[in-house]
């Protein structure tokens, strides 16, 4: 196997490359090892050789002593020595007679300044074949090798180590702040950066517009004309910022008609008509408040209902599609139409576009009718109880405002401010109910006495205690409101019907012929009922 290996490394000793060490016909003494070594590997007797390691440096030939004559080896003729060359200089005459034979190739300081350029498995990298690898034998390269491979050679040679570092040298290079470039770039780029700061301290410290002036925004007549610059500029560049806690729009409903409902009523979503619930089982589910589907269409025929959700709109529309399909409350507001102050979202019922004296907004939190508080009604938080009674309550109350018709609902809302409005609401009427009835129990027991027959005063029905009025225009509204509300439903319930009929009709008429007919804009008839008016 070693034989098979040695063939080849013997070969790689080129002849360009030995003809380059004769000096006067004769090879170096260096070279002569090489071949006797390459011509021992090449016969069948086994020879070991060691692979030379990279950090290993490249050992010298030693010279054989002289034999004496009557030893055994015979003495061989010495080898000549080459003539320095006329333009090569001198070796200094303290020199070893080991360093004179090996000058040729190197001198003692080059070889100990040159890295080595030998593979971690002994072959080396700047040319000589494996042979020269193995015995770490450099040879020199060609007289046409050029500045660009010595820089490659140069690169192979290092580690990764070195090459890292030196990456991280010319990366902490100083700029070349001198060049001409370099010079112009940083006056342009000042000079734009001055350029758009003036021209911005001059758009936004302008004069106020009309439009401006009516929100607000004016100059303080005691500030000099730079603090009032400075101060337009500093209010406009805050103002430039508001979308991120202003409402989506100024306006979050249309303007009023004819049409339009003398009051309008706010809802809360979450915790109020609603109540969501996720658990590890059956995860998102939703709870409605008992009575919610009748309360929201009665509540219709009285007010212009509005949801106004904390959720976010993707999320907040997808439950109301669910809750209320006829749509009943036709507008829905969600987290997007939210102020949001000091990091704190608040309804702004002022953005709703109505008029505030007739505005009534309902909510389990005081926070949400913060900037608005006396138009905000605090209610029970619904936790998901089946018995819970707090919509039957609230009916009451928004039905007395809705018989009573103040010009502004403010007043009754303070009454109840900070109290649940529903309880306090049904205590009065009930207190309101036990006066009439203490009165007609009265009444009652002086009936047959000849004070009631000369003086009157006998109740008119002994047999039921009087009704309230109010009680007496609730019946009457709640009838009514039955009645029409049973006619909206059959109406919707045929009307659907109709439509399904319909479809159902369309879909057993319809043939592929007509369906790209439509599509494409009619372009042609069906064939089936031109083939008649052929005949």
């Amino acid at each position: 196997m070693l034989g098979r290996i040695a063939t080849p490394l013997a070969r790689q000793l080129r002849p360009s490359q030995l003809s380059s060490r004769r000096v006067n016909g004769a090879l170096p003494a260096a070279t002569q090892p090489l071949l006797q070594c390459a011509r021992g590997i090449s016969t069948s007797t086994a020879t070991m050789i060691r692979i030379r390691k990279s950090s290993e440096s490249i050992p010298e030939t030693p010279e054989k002593p002289e034999s004496a004559p009557g030893g055994k080896e015979s003495a061989k003729p010495e080898e000549p020595v080459a003539a320095p060359k006329p333009d090569e200089p001198k070796a200094p005459q303290n020199e070893q007679s080991s360093e004179t034979a090996s000058s040729d190739n190197t001198s003692g300081e080059n070889a100990a300044q040159k890295p080595s350029t030998a593979s971690p498995f002994g072959f080396s990298s700047a040319g000589g074949g494996m042979a020269s690898g193995i015995l770490g034998h450099d040879v020199e390269a060609g007289e046409d090798g050029d500045a660009k491979g010595q820089q490659q050679h140069h690169r192979d040679s290092q580690t990764a180590a070195e090459a890292r570092r030196a990456r991280r040298q010319r990366a902490d290079l100083p700029p070349l702040e001198d060049e001409p470039k370099v010079k112009a770039a940083k006056y342009i780029g000042t000079g734009l950066v001055f350029g758009l700061l003036i021209g911005g301290i001059g758009y936004y410290g302008r004069p106020f517009t009309s439009a401006e002036a009516e929100k607000g925004l004016q100059d303080d007549p005691e500030q000099n004309a730079v603090q009032q610059l400075w101060h337009r500029v500093i209010k406009r560049v805050g103002g430039s910022f508001s979308f991120l806690s202003e409402p989506a729009t100024e306006k979050l409903l249309p303007d009023p008609n004819e049409y339009t409902m003398p009051y309008t009523l706010v809802l809360c979503l979450d915790d109020m008509l609603i109540h969501m619930d996720w658990t590890k089982e059956y995860g998102w589910r939703i709870a409605k408040r008992p009575g919610l589907d009748h309360f929201l269409a009665y509540m219709a025929s009285m007010y212009e209902v509005v949801v106004f959700s904390t959720q976010p709109s993707h999320s907040g529309m997808l439950v109301m599609e669910r809750l209320d399909p006829l749509e009943y409350a036709p507008y829905r507001l969600y987290k997007d139409h939210m102020r949001n102050i000091d990091g704190k979202n608040y309804k702004d019922l002022s953005t709703i576009n109505r008029d505030m004296s007739k505005v009534i907004m309902i909510d389990v939190s005081e926070d949400a009718f913060t900037m608005q508080p006396d138009n905000g009604l605090l209610a029970r938080p619904f936790t998901g109880q089946p018995g819970d009674n707090w919509i039957g309550q609230m009916t009451e109350f928004l039905e007395y405002i809705h018989m009573m018709e103040p010009k502004d609902v403010r007043p009754w809302i303070r009454t109840y401010k900070g109290m649940d409005a529903a309880r306090e609401f049904v205590k009065w009427e009930d207190s309101i109910r036990d006066k009439l009835t203490e009165e007609w129990e009265e009444k009652r027991k002086t009936a047959g006495s000849w004070k009631s027959m000369v003086f009157g005063g006998a109740p008119a029905d002994t047999e039921n205690p009087p009704l309230p009025e109010f009680d007496q225009m609730r019946k009457m509204m709640r009838e009514n409101f039955e009645v029409q509300h049973k006619q909206v439903l059959e109406m919707i319930e045929k009307e659907r019907k109709q439509n399904e009929e319909e479809m159902s009709r369309q879909m057993k008429d319809m043939t592929v012929w007509k369906m790209m007919s439509q599509n494409f804009g009619g372009a042609g008839a069906d064939p089936q009922q031109q083939q008649p008016e052929q005949k």
